[in-house]
């Protein structure tokens, strides 16, 4: 496969990565008073969801949940850090 495809279909997965945990803060935001499992729940469908399109736009299932992790931890990593301040 051809570098400059693969590179556009990982900024493809990075865009709607962004646009679903964008998502997910919104719906957390709005749930503050749930209970943790619901949130837990909630946590694994957008992961899940967000998995599959990893593995939609032709990753391996072990790249699209290396992705899928690592981009889950960049988001809770900069929420961690806008909740500080």
């Amino acid at each position: 496969m051809d570098g400059g495809v693969k590179m556009r279909k990982q900024l493809m997965v990075l865009l709607i990565h962004q646009i679903f945990w964008f998502g997910f803060s919104f719906v957390m935001y709005l749930s503050k008073r749930d209970q943790l499992y619901a949130k837990f729940i909630l946590f694994l469908v957008f992961f899940y969801q967000l998995y599959l399109i990893a593995k939609f736009v032709g990753n391996t299932r072990k790249a699209s949940i290396m992705i899928t992790c690592f981009y889950a931890s960049i988001f809770f990593f900069c929420q961690l850090i806008v909740n500080l301040f």
